[in-house]
């Protein structure tokens, strides 16, 4: 399981989606009976939302105080239907237009091409600075 710096078209093409604040498009990745975890969640935050509708409603709101960019020092591992990505997100506050960056490690599970699981593992307090600010 060599590590690449290449995304894997379906989740590239979801990243892209969401760099235009296209919610829906970031939402075709995921089965109906998906989980998004945040497992570093502070308690004024979820640690797991699960269903399709349930994830979409909290995707909805990000891009009210953040502006998706690009990603750097990506690494991904591939097997089969699991990936594991690690990546630095460049993203623009809504507020001001402030630069902000994210660090990500997503554990991601698939079944029949759709996520099922996404274990998020981004610096929740980072995601706090950017929405309160």
């Amino acid at each position: 399981m060599a590590p690449t710096s290449i995304l894997p078209h379906w989740l590239e093409t979801a990243l892209e989606a969401l760099r235009k604040g296209d919610i829906d498009g970031w939402m075709s990745i995921y089965a109906t009976d998906a989980v998004h975890e945040f497992p570093f969640a502070p308690e004024s935050m979820p640690t797991s939302l699960t269903g399709r509708d349930n994830i979409a409603a909290y995707m909805r709101r990000l891009p009210s105080f953040i502006r998706f960019g690009s990603l750097s020092d990506v690494r991904v591992r591939e097997i089969g239907e699991e990936l594991i990505v690690e990546a630095v997100g460049h993203h623009n506050r809504i507020s001001d237009g402030a630069p902000c960056e994210i660090t990500y490690v997503w554990f991601i599970t698939r079944r029949n091409g759709k996520v099922t699981l996404i274990r998020d593992y981004m610096n929740p307090i980072q995601l706090q600075h950017i929405a309160s600010s």
